[in-house]
């Protein structure tokens, strides 16, 4: 088990260094959670050709707006991801230092009781849809986009289940995984594995951060890389499953 400081950045390097990632063509990203906007420079560093970046909180949305809004590789939209549409509550979990980074639309199960120090000074509505609704409205190709990195704290598998066309055209993901149960009804890292599995993704590498509470330190959270399998490798056990997560 691979154990990091909580960067990013550094996270996506240690993930996309592959064979099998250098092999894969680099069209376009799809960031889900995108906060403000930290991996941008390293996408287009990387080879991606165009971002999409979705972030939920609106005052967030603002600030990459303006650092990213010029620049027309970049599409930039305020909507909470997950499996419906409407207005849905957005819980501004925050830090001690007043980072927002926690905030979901999940309230927080475990989390504040490890780390006393957050806490949830208010609840927001923000608009709510799905991936494949986000598309189809703006009218965007997926056929641009086969990269697809998810980080909105324990509400990942939400966002997996209204992405079934989307997800048909991607051939990486980074998804945020939880080992413990930080939020409430957010799955843990197998669920998510077995999830992506259905449709043909293989977990490949991951990285993980610790927490601590009065007994030990332990590994509560991470990112998790997944590749698409060949068509011609996926068994009819997987098959089947994946026609069944979609009834």
């Amino acid at each position: 088990m691979l154990i990091t400081e909580q960067d990013h950045r550094e996270d996506l390097e240690t993930l996309f260094n592959s064979k099998e990632l250098r092999a894969i063509v680099k069209k376009g990203v799809v960031h889900v959670g995108a906060h403000l906007g930290q991996e941008v420079e390293q996408y287009f560093r990387l080879g991606f050709e165009r971002i999409v970046l979705i972030e939920a909180n609106p005052e967030l949305c603002d600030v990459l707006i303006a650092k990213f809004g010029g620049d027309l590789r970049i599409k930039i939209f305020n909507y909470a991801i997950c499996d419906r549409q409407g207005l849905i509550d957005f819980h501004v979990h925050t830090s001690r230092s007043g980072s927002t980074e926690p905030a979901s639309i999940l309230r927080m199960k475990r989390f504040n009781k490890i780390v006393h120090t957050l806490h949830t000074p208010r609840v927001m509505q923000v608009p709510a849809t799905t991936l494949d609704v986000l598309f189809d409205t703006y009218q965007l190709r997926r056929a641009d986009y086969n990269y697809l990195n998810v980080d909105i704290q324990g509400a990942e598998i939400l966002a997996f289940k209204g992405a079934e066309k989307l997800l048909a055209a991607i051939d990486v993901i980074v998804s945020e995984v939880n080992l413990v149960d930080l939020y409430e009804g957010g799955p843990l890292e197998d669920e998510v594995v077995s999830f992506l599995t259905r449709y043909g993704f293989v977990k490949k590498r991951a990285v993980y951060h610790t927490l601590y509470d009065e007994k030990s330190t332990f590994p509560a959270w991470g990112e998790c890389l997944f590749i698409r399998q060949p068509a011609s490798t996926l068994t009819h056990e997987s098959i089947m499953d994946a026609q069944r997560a979609r009834t």
